[in-house]
């Protein structure tokens, strides 16, 4: 399977009552596939998969899968404390539709646990991989050795979303070692995206609320156009990395897609911290700024 592109990581829409929002699930899914997105990966860190019980995270995988037409790909995040949990989930996931696992490390900062639990749990997913190298939300560092023992030996490992700073080097080491063998995904709120488009990803898999905006930076960017793909990408930039705050990214990026009327609530599981009423008109702001460049924001 090739993926590239701009898969947005997507939140879990809650009603009122904190229950799953299938309602925002289909609004939502159908303005991502209008935006021109190659696809859509679900439950991962944005997703507050976590938070989930088992027959939630069907619902929500079941509803995404139902939303979103055939040719475009469902990437759903599975992370676990036990890799037979893990396993578990991925099948799951794979029954229900899912094109390709994005997978986090086991808790143990073990080269050779992650290894066998990257293996064990690819293995029975029978599905492609995402790795999700993400050490500031799993506390686990993956280095560019293992990452190429992983791409080279687990058939399933296809892809790496990076998001280990500086990623650009990082990125330029695993090209070197592997080449096209291991399609890279920019990330990190997609605070680095031109600069890792212009190393050679694939594409990027973020939770920015705008993702017309990556899509068009992308186009930019894959038509050789990188100075007008730049000129957007410094325009945007005040609204990734404000959309982008540790703690808060997740309510921003609510509260966004609240606003543009694709889900219901901004309501998140507990724990999970609510942004206050000055960052949100911070928030405002920015978008004023942008809506007097002429962005539809």
């Amino acid at each position: 399977m090739k993926l590239a592109g701009i898969y947005p990581i997507v939140p879990t829409p809650f009603d009122e009552g904190g229950g799953v929002c299938t309602r925002s699930i289909e609004r939502l899914t159908a303005f991502m596939v209008d935006s021109r997105v190659s696809g859509l990966a679900v439950l991962g860190v944005m997703g507050e998969g976590h938070k989930l019980d088992e027959a939630e995270r069907d619902l929500v995988i079941r509803t995404f899968r139902g939303a979103l037409p055939p040719e475009h790909q469902l990437v759903v995040g599975v992370r676990a404390a036990g890799t037979r949990l893990a396993a578990k989930a991925a099948r799951r996931a794979v029954e229900l539709g899912a094109d390709a696992i994005l997978l986090g490390p086991p808790p143990v900062q073990s080269d050779a646990v992650i290894f066998e639990y990257t293996k064990q749990v690819a293995q029975d997913a029978g599905a492609p991989v995402v790795v999700h190298d993400y050490p500031a939300a799993t506390k686990i560092s993956m280095s560019v050795e293992l990452i190429e023992k992983m791409a080279r030996e687990i058939e399933q490992v296809e892809f790496i979303k990076l998001e280990d700073p500086p990623t650009g080097p990082k990125m330029d080491r695993l090209r070197a070692a592997l080449g096209d063998g291991l399609g890279v995904f920019g990330a990190l709120g997609g605070m680095y995206a031109l600069e890792e488009l212009n190393r050679g990803a694939v594409g990027i898999m973020t939770g920015f609320a705008y993702p017309e905006l990556l899509v068009e930076l992308y186009d930019k960017h894959r038509a050789g156009d990188v100075d007008a793909a730049a000129a957007l990408f410094y325009d945007i930039l005040p609204l990734i990395r404000f959309e982008f705050q540790p703690g808060l990214g997740v309510s921003l990026r609510k509260n966004i897609l609240a606003r543009r009327g694709l889900i219901e609530t901004t309501r998140q599981r507990h724990p999970g911290t609510d942004a206050d009423p000055r960052t949100l008109e911070d928030l405002g702001r920015i978008l004023s700024h942008l809506r007097a460049r002429g962005y539809d924001v």
